[in-house]
C-alpha cells in the first residue's frame, strides 16, 4: 500500500470525528457539506450552527460541516462516499483523478443544475467552467481562485534578515541551494527545507501536467505529449534532490511525514518549504505559521490545466432537493461576503478579529476548538475580507512577473475506459516514487531505473499516446 493510501486508511475516523450530529432546528431539512481543514467536532458544529442561521431564514435548511485535513484528503472522501456516508457538498482536490467524478457516480453533472442557479454560473468565467468540463458535463463548481501561479518557495524573514539574504535574489534551484547552505551553516540544528505533507519539492517546476501528470507539455509550450519521469529534466532534478538530502540542507524522511508546512517548520526548526505562490496562498502560509515569510519566484506565472485544482462537487447519491439545496448553499458562499468570511475566518470574536469593514486579524489567544481552514479550499476567495498582522500591517507580496499560457489551458484528460486501469496503476506507481525522489529521500541512481520500469509495463505509453490524440482532437476543434 502506498504511503497516501496509509495515511487515508490512518485517517478514515476523523471524517467521522470532524464532523457533527444532525441537531440543529430538526425540523427543517439538513445538507452536510464536506471541506478541507484540521478544525475539531466542537468547531465544525459551531461553524455549522452560525452557517445554519443564515441558510435557514433564506432557504429553510440548516448545514452540517465536516472537515478533513489534506493528507490524504480525497482518498478518505471518496471512502466515505463510497461507503454511503452522508455528505451532499464536497470539495475535491484530486486533479489526477478528475475524470472519475462522474464516471464512478460520485458527482452530479450540473450542466442542467446551473439553468437553475444563473447567478452561480455568472460567478465564473466561462474558461473556470471549460477546465471543470469532462466528456461534455460540468463534473464540477471551480473554486473562485486566481488561474494563474508561479512554482517557488517561502522562507523565514526573520532567517533571511539574519543571514542578510534577499528572497527576491533567489532566482534559480541554483541559488536556493547555496541559500540553504547558508542556512545550514547559521543553524546547523535545523533543517533548512521541509516537506508539506511529505512533498518537498512540486513536480511540475515549468510544465503542463495535463491533469494527472502521466505525459506533460515540457514548459508549459508545444504541443508534443512527454513522459516527464522518462527525460533528462527529471533525472537531473532527482540527483539535485537527492545531493541536497546528503548534504543535510532537506529534512530526514521528508515523504514519511504527513504533517503541513506550518507545523513542519515550527517542529523540525524549519526555514523553507515548497509553495504555489500566489497573493492567497501567502496569506494563508503567514496567517497559518504566525510569522512572516517571504516569497522565493522561480518560475513567471503560469495558466495551465494544474492552475484550476481545487472544485467543489454535489454528491450524485443525494436525493435531488437536496442536490438542489447543495447548490443554493455553494451559491451562497460564492456570492455573499458574510457566509464566505464565516467560512474561511469563522466566528468574528471567537476565532478572528475584525479590524474594519474589508480587514480582520488572527484573535489572542486562540479559541481551544479553534476553526482552522486555508484561502484556496473556499468557494470563493476572491469575496472574503483581508487577513492582516495583528498590528494592521498587510502581508507583503510582489507579484511574480510575466504570463505563460499554456496552450492546452482549459483542456481535460478522460482516459479511454481501456486505458483506466493503466491510469489507476501509473498513479499509484508515481504515489510510490516521485516524493521520495524530489525529497531527495531514494537514491535516483537505484531508484529510478526502477520507478520507469514499473511505469512502462503498466502501460504510460499507451496513456501518453491517448493523451495526445485527444489534445490535438482539442486543440483541432478550438481552432
Amino acid at each position: 500500500m502506498t504511503r497516501r493510501g496509509l495515511a487515508a486508511l490512518a485517517a478514515l475516523g476523523a471524517l467521522a470525528l470532524a464532523g457533527c450530529a444532525r441537531t440543529p432546528q430538526a425540523e427543517l431539512p439538513n445538507i452536510t457539506m464536506h471541506t478541507v481543514g484540521s478544525s475539531s467536532a466542537a468547531a465544525c458544529e459551531r461553524i455549522g450552527a452560525a452557517l445554519s442561521e443564515i441558510t435557514a431564514e433564506r432557504y429553510g435548511f440548516t448545514v452540517t460541516v465536516t472537515q478533513n485535513s489534506t493528507a490524504g484528503y480525497n482518498d478518505v472522501l471518496e471512502h466515505a462516499l463510497l461507503c454511503g456516508q452522508d455528505i451532499d457538498l464536497f470539495c475535491y482536490t484530486d486533479t489526477d483523478n478528475m475524470y472519475s467524478l462522474v464516471t464512478d457516480g460520485k458527482a452530479a453533472p450540473l450542466n442542467a443544475w446551473l439553468e437553475e442557479f444563473p447567478a452561480l454560473r455568472a460567478s465564473l468565467p466561462q474558461d473556470y467552467w471549460d477546465c471543470m468540463t469532462y466528456g461534455g458535463q460540468i463534473v464540477a463548481v471551480p473554486g473562485n481562485n486566481p488561474n494563474t501561479y508561479a512554482v517557488g518557495f517561502m522562507a523565514r524573514a526573520d532567517v533571511l534578515d539574519a543571514l542578510g539574504a534577499d528572497a527576491a535574489a533567489v532566482r534559480t534551484l541554483d541559488d536556493l541551494g547555496a541559500l540553504l547552505q547558508r542556512i545550514k551553516d547559521y543553524d546547523p540544528e535545523g533543517w533548512p527545507l521541509v516537506a508539506h505533507f511529505g512533498q518537498v519539492l512540486q513536480s511540475g517546476v515549468g510544465l503542463d501536467p495535463l491533469n494527472n501528470g502521466l505525459g506533460v507539455l515540457m514548459g508549459n509550450t508545444g504541443t508534443t505529449v512527454v513522459n516527464w519521469y522518462d527525460t533528462q529534466e527529471f533525472a537531473d532534478l532527482c540527483a539535485r534532490m537527492h545531493a541536497w538530502y546528503e548534504q543535510g540542507l532537506i529534512v530526514p524522511d521528508a515523504p514519511l511525514t504527513a504533517i503541513p508546512n506550518a507545523r513542519a517548520v515550527a517542529l523540525y526548526g524549519g526555514s523553507v518549504f515548497s509553495q504555489r505562490v500566489g497573493h492567497r496562498n501567502i496569506i494563508s502560509v503567514n496567517r497559518a505559521t504566525g510569522q512572516k515569510l517571504d516569497s522565493i519566484i522561480l518560475t513567471p506565472r503560469v495558466r495551465n490545466t494544474q492552475a484550476l485544482n481545487i472544485c467543489w462537487c454535489v454528491n450524485a447519491r443525494s436525493p435531488e432537493d437536496e442536490q438542489r439545496r447543495a447548490l443554493q448553499l455553494l451559491e451562497l458562499l460564492c456570492t455573499d461576503k458574510q457566509a464566505a468570511d464565516l467560512m474561511l475566518y469563522g466566528i468574528e470574536g471567537v476565532d478572528y478579529r475584525r479590524i474594519d469593514e474589508n480587514t480582520v486579524t488572527s484573535i489572542d489567544p486562540k479559541p481551544e476548538e479553534e476553526w482552522s481552514t486555508v484561502h484556496w479550499g473556499q468557494p470563493n476567495s476572491t469575496i472574503v475580507s483581508t487577513w492582516v498582522w495583528p498590528d494592521g500591517s498587510e502581508v507583503e507580496f510582489t507579484a511574480p512577473q510575466g504570463l505563460v499560457v499554456s496552450p492546452a489551458y482549459g483542456f481535460t484528460y478522460t482516459p479511454a475506459p481501456e486505458l483506466r486501469p493503466a491510469v489507476n496503476s501509473c498513479l499509484e506507481i508515481v504515489n510510490k516514487y516521485e516524493d521520495a525522489l524530489l525529497s531527495g529521500y531514494l537514491d535516483p541512481e537505484e531508484a529510478l531505473p526502477r520507478f520507469r520500469s514499473e511505469l512502462k509495463a503498466a502501460g504510460i505509453d499507451d496513456i501518453v499516446a491517448d493523451k495526445q490524440a485527444q489534445l490535438d482532437a482539442w486543440l483541432a476543434q478550438k481552432g
